[in-house]
């Protein structure tokens, strides 16, 4: 659930690891996921799109919509829906985490605390970015 900050529910969020409706979903996640230099926020530890070679998101999102036919102008909501999706799933693997239901698990789980204020915070500026 998504708590407002009064702490009433504001939303209820269910899904799996795919998506079976609006397309959309799906490029506004890969946008999330599609690292490039530069990028602050880099959600995957060594990401392939860094490798020489691939598209910007720019330019994925420019083929993307040239093939589809789909209209993007709204992309930013999907990449928001996509930053908070995955800020979700990594909240719940630190709560796990804490929890001490991984055994003994590395020190690796501790940045996810901070991995996922940022991709919150990613998720309002793609949201800002449709006003």
């Amino acid at each position: 659930m998504i708590l407002s900050p009064s702490g009433e529910v504001a939303a209820v969020v269910d899904w799996e690891l795919c998506t079976l409706g609006d397309p959309l979903a799906d490029i506004g996640l890969l946008m999330v996921y599609w690292s490039q230099p530069g990028d602050q926020l880099i959600p995957l530890f060594e990401p392939a799109t860094l490798a020489p070679g691939f598209p910007t998101r720019e330019e994925l999102r420019d083929r993307y919509e040239q093939r589809s036919g789909r209209d993007l102008s709204q992309l930013d909501f999907y990449v928001a829906l996509g930053f908070w999706k995955l800020a979700i799933i990594l909240e719940g693997v630190l709560a796990r985490y804490t929890a001490g239901q991984y055994g003994k698990a590395d020190d690796g789980f501790k940045q996810f605390g901070a991995l996922v204020e940022q991709l919150a915070a990613a998720a309002d500026e793609a949201e800002g970015r449709l006003r």
